[in-house]
């Protein structure tokens, strides 16, 4: 895996561009919030922001626990096995085991 990639000219690449765009659109949103004059409406504004961030941030946890899930099965991993691959207790990997399951 090599999110940390850059291009020639320094930018990100592959996932790193990706979480790079996250990033500066996340901080753009903030600023656009952070200077409404209409202090309501950046309330509101702010609560947008942050209802939709959880969103993306328990969808990538899901996505991180389904992982978890396909390194056991593709290696064959008992828990203890993938536990100590992921480098987390037991009871860490079994719970994003059942994450992955129901989720």
């Amino acid at each position: 895996m090599n999110e940390s990639a850059h291009d020639h000219a320094g930018e990100p690449t592959g996932l790193g561009a990706g979480l790079h765009a996250i990033w500066q659109t996340y901080h753009e949103a903030n600023e656009a919030i952070q200077a409404m004059p209409d202090l309501g409406s950046a309330y509101e504004s702010a609560t947008g922001l942050a209802v939709a961030m959880r969103q993306m941030a328990d969808t990538a946890a899901l996505t991180r626990a389904r992982m978890a899930a396909r390194i056991r099965d593709a290696e064959g991993l008992s828990l203890a096995g993938l536990a100590a691959k992921l480098g987390m207790s037991k009871a860490r990997a079994d719970q994003l085991l059942k994450a992955a399951r129901s989720g």
